[in-house]
């Protein structure tokens, strides 16, 4: 039994020593990427996209089409509309008071839905008139500016017109009733270096009407005016191409007093 025992023992020893010299079995080798060239590797939407090109084209097509049809219905970008051209500002003109000229006609700055009076203070006394800005727009504006210009301080009324007396423009009996003004020199001589259009004419040439004077021409007119102190209707019938432009609203008779070479001291504008 002892020497049984004693080879158990050895045999176990023997196999201690066979299974502590066997080699352990290798490990598999775990290649591992740098981290730089795993920081390179597309991933998420990337990797779609390299997967995927033509897919991916397909969609970039579709977005910038739907972004144009967008850009294109609310006029944006290239769809925009052209802005208008700057052009510069017009400015008013001005006149030299010393000479009784400017240069230019003025340009539109009434508000034809506004209410004008000129009211013309003479040493007889006022006039006023109720400018006609719907109807004559033109001009009244035009006497607006002259008159805010002072243009008209100081002229006189060179022409008086009384039914059977001798006319100062021919020196034969007169068939009209008028007083005319606003010429820069005597006797009705000169303008103010420009003209303006013509308004329509809409009125008649009734007792209190004023007119624009000019000459035949179309679109002469330029400041001188004249004020009806009688009915002209009938003898200037067929004439019709003095613009009314407005109508005496008190001062008629002051009107009707007026002899040659009475002046306007001065022209004002009230607006309503």
């Amino acid at each position: 039994m002892p020497k049984t025992a004693d080879k158990r023992a050895e045999a176990r020893r023997l196999a201690r020593l066979q299974r502590a010299h066997q080699l352990s079995p290798e490990r598999a080798v775990v290649r591992r990427v740098p981290s730089a060239r795993r920081r390179a590797q597309p991933s998420g939407p990337l990797a779609a996209i390299k997967n995927y090109p033509w897919a991916t084209t397909l969609f970039v097509v579709a977005l910038v089409g739907l972004a144009a049809v967008f850009a294109s219905s609310q006029h944006l970008g290239p769809w925009a509309p052209p802005k208008p051209k700057s052009s510069p500002a017009a400015t008013q003109a001005t006149c030299d008071l010393s000479k009784h000229t400017c240069n230019k006609a003025p340009i539109m700055t009434i508000d034809t839905a506004k209410s004008y009076t000129a009211t013309i203070h003479t040493a007889k006394g006022d006039i006023a008139i109720a400018l006609d800005a719907k109807d004559a727009p033109i001009a009244t504006n035009n006497f607006v500016f002259l008159a805010n210009q002072r243009f008209y301080n100081g002229l006189d009324f060179w022409r008086i017109e009384k039914p059977g007396q001798p006319s100062p423009l021919n020196n034969q009996p007169s068939n009209l009733a008028l007083i005319q003004g606003g010429a820069p020199q005597p006797n009705g001589q000169g303008n103010a270096g420009y003209s303006i259009k013509d308004d329509p004419v809409v009125g008649a040439y009734s007792a209190g009407a004023v007119a624009m004077a000019k000459t035949t021409s179309p679109n002469s007119g330029s400041t001188q005016f004249f004020i009806n102190t009688g009915d002209n209707s009938t003898a200037l019938a067929g004439n019709k191409v003095f613009t009314i432009f407005g109508h005496v609203v008190s001062g008629l008779d002051v009107a009707k007093q007026i002899q040659a070479g009475d002046k306007m001291l001065t022209v004002t504008i009230s607006v309503k």
